[in-house]
């Protein structure tokens, strides 16, 4: 793909390099490979930081529909849906339990291991609740106004639902970074209704699929990485 450049920042490139060739020759090459770097990545994927459409928050009923229609369990209480099934208890799934780290850097990892270990999908939701648990250790304006920032107005008690395509990659796990960091339920659910990510307000969380073998990959994962983790299964 054929990237174009502004005239603007064609006229700008040569000064700003020059600019950092003056403080030394490394910083000048760092730059032209930083500015080389960007343009290949444009160029993959024109579309990554590109937003034509509003980021699709669910509602709790179309949440519910969602994961019925996957399967996925929820859980209502006094006729209204509320939210997942934390325990997914049916049909049969297969659990890799682990612990929050304490270090704030480690859960931005955490957030990001997370999402990869999710098979590749058209879509998944982030269903997010209990955000009202440890408010000492929230600023809830934040996570509004970046939701507002990707189209989303309403509160998050009206759509608390977030469907995310491959592209939104980064959007999903500065979601799942959110909950970790702000200590909020958050299920991460596949589209094909196979695997299942949660972390609880409670500073635990687990993988889940319908696949032992999938589930058994992971908690090895997780071993390698230093991340406290343990095998459970449901009925």
């Amino acid at each position: 793909m054929n990237v174009k450049f502004h005239p603007a920042a064609r006229a700008e490139f040569p000064e700003a390099r020059i600019c950092y060739e003056e403080r030394s020759r490394l910083s000048g090459a760092a730059f032209t490979q930083d500015v080389a770097g960007a343009i290949s990545r444009i160029a993959e994927s024109p579309t990554r930081y590109r937003r034509s459409i509003p980021m699709k928050c669910l509602t709790y009923s179309e949440c519910a529909d969602w994961c019925a229609e996957r399967g996925f369990p929820t859980r209502h209480s006094e006729g209204y849906v509320a939210g997942p099934d934390p325990d997914l208890q049916s049909p049969r799934f297969h659990f890799v339990e682990f612990s929050h780290p304490m270090d704030s850097g480690r859960k931005v990892w955490l957030a990001r291991f997370l999402y990869s270990l999710l098979e590749p999908s058209p879509e998944l939701l982030i269903w997010l609740g209990n955000w009202a648990v440890w408010e000492s250790s929230q600023h809830m304006p934040l996570f509004t106004r970046f939701r507002q920032a990707l189209g989303e107005r309403r509160p998050l008690i009206e759509a608390p639902g977030h469907l995310l395509a491959p592209a939104e990659s980064d959007d999903a796990v500065s979601i799942i970074a959110v909950s970790l960091l702000f200590i909020l339920d958050c299920h991460v659910l596949s589209a094909s209704g196979r695997d299942a990510v949660f972390t609880s307000h409670d500073e635990f969380g687990w993988f889940a699929s319908r696949d032992a073998s999938i589930a058994q990959r992971v908690r090895k994962q997780m071993e390698a990485s230093s991340i406290e983790s343990t095998d459970t299964n449901t009925a």
